[in-house]
C-alpha cells in the first residue's frame, strides 16, 4: 500500500523519510497548521484517544508529548526501552522538537501494524480523511518489471484518456510524461495521480518515451474545423497527378493496422501473416532494385514484379508490358484461403504462381512470437474537429469493452476493420474553448477524463508565483477554475525582466481575451497586476 498526502508519496519502510511513520508525522503537523489554538492537553487528548482505539483500551501509549513530559519518560528508571532514541520524532534519530504555542513537542514513531503490515497506520488515515476532511490517497501497490508487463499483457484497462484543462497548465506535457509512464508498467492510479497533479518529484523518462517514438508506435495529430474522416480513416482524396483515388490509410488507420499486426504476432500464431510473407518474398530485392521473377506454368515463361506497396504490385511481363498489376487485398484473401476462389480468367495466370510462392513460405517459415507492445495516437485539440464528422461509425469501437472482437465494414474500402486493445488514445482539450460543450454526449462517456490545474510548486520566481496566484484567486472567482493561468506561464521566469514580458506579451493579450466586454472586471484584474508593477518601482 502506498499513501499520497500533500504531494508526498509514502510507502512502507522507506528510509528517505517517507516511510509511514512520517506520513503519520506529516498529518500530525499539518494538524497543528490547521488548530493553532488547541493546548497540550487537548492535543494529548485526540491523538493519545486515537492511539487506544486502534491498540485496544489497555495501551498506555503516550503519542504526544511536551518537553517536560518526554525527559520524565526519557529519564525514567523504570524504562527498559535501549531503543529510545528511536521512539519519537524530536529526539535521537528523528531531529528536532516541533514549536507549537511556546512548547517542544515530541511525537510517536510506534504505531504498530496489528491485524496486517500497515493496520493501524490504514486507521489513522482513516481518520484524517473521515473526521479531519484531509485528502490522502491510498494507492494499492502493482508491482511489475518491464518484461513482466510485456510479457503477461498487463496493459491499462483504460484506453481512452483525455487531459483537459486551461491553458498551460502542461497538457503537453503531460502526454509524454502519460506514455511514459504506461511503458514502465505503472499503475492506473498512480498514473492518473501523478498526471492530474501535475507532479513535479517524477517527470517523465524521455528515454522510455523516446524509444516508443523511435520504434514508430506513436502518432500525432491536431483537430480542427476542416479535419475530416478522410483524413483519420480513408477516402478518396486527389493524388499527385491530380487524379481522384481511394486513400485507405488514414493516419487513425494505419497505427490500428500497425497494432493490429503486433497484436496477432504477440498471440500463438503458428503461421507467417499474409503481410510477413510478401515481405519475405519481394521486401529486400524491391529495396535492392532487383525484380523477383515468378515463373508461370507455360514453359519458359514468367512476369518479373519490380515494385509493391500497400496496395498494389507492380510487376512486368516478358514483352515488356507494364499496364497491369495485382491487388494485395484479392491476393490477401486467396491466401488466408490458401487457394485461388476469387479471380478465375484474367489475371488468374499470375496471381495463382505468387500465390503458390507465398503459401511455401507461410507453410515452411518459422514462425517467432513477438513481445506484445503498446501503440499511442494522441489527438491534440480534439474539441476543435467535428467527432462526429470525423470518427464516423468507429466512435462505438474505441470503447475498451469492443476493443479486438467488434468490427465495422468501412465505406469506401469494403475493408473490415476493428481497433486492438493495444491501442491508447490520447487526447488534449482546451477547457477555455466554448467548443468543448459540443463533444460532451459524443465522448464523455467514452473518455477518462484528467484534469490538470495549475501547480504553483513548479513555479520557482517568488514574484511570478505571487502574481500567479493572485490572478487565478480573481480569475477562479469571476470566470470559473477553468480559466485559471497555467504554470508554464511562469515557469521561466528568472529575474524582473522576464516577468515584464510576460505580463506584456502573454499575460495581458489572454486577460483582454478572458474578459472581453466585461471592462470592470478588466480594470480589477489590471490593477492586480499594476499593483505588482508599481511595487518593484
Amino acid at each position: 500500500m502506498k499513501y499520497i498526502f500533500n504531494n508526498k508519496e509514502y510507502e512502507k519502510n522507506n528510509r528517505s523519510g517517507r516511510g509511514y511513520g512520517n506520513l503519520i508525522y506529516d498529518i500530525f503537523k499539518y494538524y497543528l497548521e490547521q488548530n493553532q489554538d488547541k493546548t497540550y492537553v487537548q492535543l494529548q487528548n485526540v491523538f493519545n484517544r486515537l492511539h487506544k482505539e486502534f491498540s485496544g483500551e489497555k495501551s498506555k501509549k503516550k503519542v504526544v508529548f511536551n518537553k517536560r513530559d518526554f525527559l520524565s519518560w526519557l529519564n525514567d528508571a523504570n524504562n527498559k526501552d535501549s531503543d529510545r532514541n528511536k521512539r519519537y520524532f524530536g529526539y535521537g534519530n528523528y531531529g528536532k522538537p516541533l514549536m507549537y504555542n511556546g512548547e517542544e513537542l515530541y511525537f510517536t514513531t510506534q504505531w504498530g501494524n496489528k491485524d496486517g503490515d500497515y493496520g493501524n497506520i490504514n486507521r489513522f488515515v482513516d481518520f484524517a480523511i473521515d473526521e479531519l476532511d484531509y485528502e490522502v490517497e491510498k494507492i494499492d501497490d502493482i508491482v511489475q518489471t518491464n518484461n513482466d508487463f510485456n510479457k503477461k499483457g498487463n496493459f491499462l484497462k483504460i484506453k481512452n484518456i483525455m487531459l483537459y484543462g486551461a491553458p498551460g497548465v502542461g497538457k503537453t506535457h503531460n502526454y509524454k510524461k502519460l506514455i511514459s509512464m504506461i511503458e514502465k508498467g505503472e499503475s492506473e492510479k498512480e498514473i492518473f495521480y501523478e498526471v492530474s497533479v501535475n507532479n513535479d518529484t517524477k517527470d517523465f523518462d524521455e528515454t522510455t518515451f523516446n524509444t516508443v517514438k523511435n520504434e514508430k508506435r506513436i502518432e500525432f495529430v491536431s483537430f480542427h474545423q476542416s479535419y475530416s474522416y478522410e483524413d483519420f480513416i480513408e477516402g478518396f482524396r486527389p493524388n499527385e497527378n491530380g487524379e481522384i483515388e481511394l486513400d485507405k490509410y488514414g493516419i487513425f488507420k494505419k497505427i490500428c493496422k500497425d497494432a493490429e499486426t503486433n497484436y496477432s504476432k504477440s498471440n500463438d500464431i503458428k503461421e507467417v501473416l499474409f503481410k510477413d510473407a510478401i515481405n519475405i518474398l519481394l521486401k529486400e530485392k524491391i529495396e535492392n532494385e532487383e525484380h523477383v521473377q515468378i515463373k508461370l506454368k507455360r514453359k519458359n515463361s514468367f512476369y518479373k514484379i519490380y515494385d509493391f506497396n500497400e496496395k498494389t504490385i507492380f510487376f512486368e511481363k516478358q514483352n515488356g508490358d507494364k499496364s497491369h498489376s495485382l491487388a494485395l487485398k484479392t491476393l490477401e484473401k486467396m491466401y488466408d484461403e490458401e487457394e485461388n476462389n476469387v479471380v478465375v480468367g484474367g489475371l488468374a495466370p499470375y496471381y495463382n504462381p505468387l500465390l503458390e510462392e507465398l503459401l511455401k513460405i507461410k507453410k515452411t517459415s518459422k514462425v517467432e512470437k513477438v513481445e506484445r507492445k503498446n501503440y499511442y495516437i494522441v489527438i491534440d485539440e480534439i474539441n476543435r474537429g467535428n467527432i462526429s464528422k470525423i470518427f464516423g461509425e468507429l466512435i462505438t469501437l474505441i470503447e475498451e469493452d469492443k476493443r479486438d472482437t467488434y468490427e465495422v465494414t468501412l465505406p469506401y474500402s469494403k475493408d473490415k476493420f476493428k481497433i486492438p486493445s493495444n491501442l491508447y488514445i490520447i487526447a488534449t482539450m482546451n477547457s477555455t474553448d466554448k467548443s468543448i460543450a459540443t463533444i460532451d454526449i459524443a465522448l464523455r462517456r467514452r473518455f477518462t477524463f484528467l484534469k490538470m490545474k495549475p501547480n504553483e510548486n513548479l513555479v520557482d520566481d517568488i514574484e511570478a508565483k505571487k502574481l500567479m496566484n493572485s490572478l487565478n484567486t480573481f480569475i477562479g472567482n469571476t470566470l470559473g477554475e477553468d480559466y485559471q493561468l497555467g504554470h508554464s506561464y511562469f515557469m521561466k521566469v528568472k529575474n524582473d525582466e522576464d516577468l515584464e514580458f510576460i505580463i506584456e506579451y502573454k499575460i495581458k493579450p489572454l486577460l483582454e481575451e478572458y474578459f472581453y466586454a466585461d471592462e470592470e472586471n478588466y480594470k480589477e484584474v489590471l490593477s492586480l497586476i499594476n499593483k505588482k508593477e508599481e511595487k518593484e518601482k
